[in-house]
C-alpha cells in the first residue's frame, strides 16, 4: 500500500502517476492524511508519520524515504525491471535522493499538473 501526503503537489501527481502505471491494482493508495492510514502508521513517532511517503508491504513492514522505490517499482508489473536496477543501489543513495527532491517540492510543484489525490483502498 502506498501512503502519501495529499498535501503535496508533487506527491499527488506522483500517486495518479502509480495509479496509471498499476493497472492490475496491485497496490492500494492511501493518503497519509487520510483516518485510515493512521493504524499503518501508529508504530511512527507522530513527527514522522507525514515526514516521508511510505510503503506498507504485505508482510508488515512500512519502509519510506527513497529506500522504498525499489519495492514500490517492484510492486506492479510494468515497473518491475526499473525496480531490480533500483534494488542494487544502495539505501543510502537512494534516501540522499529522496531528501533531494522533497527539498525541492516547491519548484517541482510548479512544474507538474495538479489534480486529486487518489485513494484506493478497501
Amino acid at each position: 500500500m502506498l501512503l502519501y501526503d495529499a498535501a503535496c503537489k508533487p506527491c499527488r501527481f506522483t500517486a495518479r502517476t502509480v495509479v496509471r502505471l498499476d493497472r492490475r491494482e496491485a497496490l492500494a493508495l492511501l493518503p497519509l492524511q487520510d483516518p485510515s492510514a493512521a493504524p499503518l502508521l501508529a508504530a511512527l513517532p507522530a513527527e514522522e508519520r507525514i515526514a516521508s511517503w511510505r510503503l506498507a508491504t504485505p508482510d508488515g513492514r512500512l519502509v519510506g524515504h527513497g529506500a522504498a522505490l525499489p519495492e514500490l517499482l517492484l510492486a506492479m508489473r510494468r515497473t518491475r525491471l526499473l525496480g531490480r536496477v533500483l534494488a542494487r543501489v544502495p539505501d543510502r543513495a537512494l534516501d540522499r535522493a529522496y531528501a533531494l527532491v522533497a527539498r525541492s517540492r516547491g519548484l517541482l510543484g510548479r512544474l507538474v499538473p495538479d489534480g486529486p489525490a487518489p485513494r484506493r483502498f478497501p
